[in-house]
């Protein structure tokens, strides 16, 4: 998936973006929000689902950043 706004694990930064640009960047969510058309719910679950992954990884960063930056946009 070359080109694509995916994730750099486990430091969850956008391989696209400037160095260090935090995943799900501007991009990333406009594409998640377009694969997901009118399904916001599965949106949300699919992002809850990655903040669970992420926390995880990331355990050094706040639970409510995280939740901001992976979750809240979707609402």
């Amino acid at each position: 998936m070359k080109g694509e706004h995916l994730p750099r694990r486990p430091q969850w930064q956008c391989q696209m973006c400037a160095p260090e640009a935090p995943w799900p960047c501007h991009p990333a969510r406009v594409r998640l929000a377009e694969a997901y058309a009118r399904d916001r719910i599965g949106l949300s679950m699919y992002v809850g689902g990655l903040l669970f992954i992420v926390a995880a990884e990331l355990p050094d960063v706040a639970p409510a950043e995280l939740y901001e930056r992976f979750v809240a946009w979707t609402r």
